[in-house]
């Protein structure tokens, strides 16, 4: 496929009708909170790309990192769940589409770089905000326990599909992945 499809299909998935945190559109069920990491395009790809980044690193980093994320992320949604208010979710999580974005195109992965799991850890810092706006959005009259796991299973297949594609492509694939988070990052920067 030629760049230029490349480039259109990127553009048609920056829509601001595709992010998951536009509320409004979340429904009461276990079956809502499976489809929402599918319906935001911020969400998505920082997930594919923790997949990505994780199968570039290879061994250890194949369940590390995605497990940090998650915990981060588990630790956002519970900051919510108590009502620590923070301020700029919306900004953070386009940022974290910038970071990762970057992450995923550094030079060989993560190895050329003396610290790769501190690295990691500091762009990983966003997936705060991503649980944060996840439980945030939690109606109160749903079971947020069900609503939650269920949101946090399909995350993690999406995570581990990451994972997948990361171990079977190359930096040409990462290139492109790269463009798709930082043109959609920039677009939800400008657009909000």
């Amino acid at each position: 496929m030629h760049i230029k499809n490349w480039l259109i299909a990127a553009l048609f998935l920056v829509s601001p009708a595709l992010y998951a945190h536009t509320g409004g559109h979340i429904g009461h069920s276990l079956f809502s909170g499976m489809l929402h990491p599918l319906t935001g395009i911020d969400h998505l790809l920082v997930l594919l790309a923790v997949g990505l980044v994780a199968a570039k690193q290879g061994g250890k980093a194949l369940f590390m990192f995605p497990a940090i994320f998650f915990g981060l992320m588990a630790a956002g949604a519970l900051l919510s769940a108590v009502a620590v208010q923070i301020p700029f979710v919306e900004f953070f999580i386009a940022l974290s589409l910038l970071a990762f974005g970057l992450l995923v195109i550094a030079k060989d992965g993560l190895r050329a770089s003396a610290h790769p799991i501190m690295l990691f850890l500091g762009v990983s810092f966003f997936a705060v905000f991503h649980g944060y706006a996840h439980a945030a959005e939690i109606p109160a009259d749903s079971n947020a326990i069900w609503y939650f796991s269920s949101l946090m299973l399909v995350s993690l297949v999406i995570c581990l599909g990451g994972c997948i594609i990361g171990l079977n492509t190359g930096k040409r694939m990462n290139y492109l992945f790269s463009l798709i988070c930082l043109s959609s990052g920039l677009y939800y920067l400008t657009a909000g």
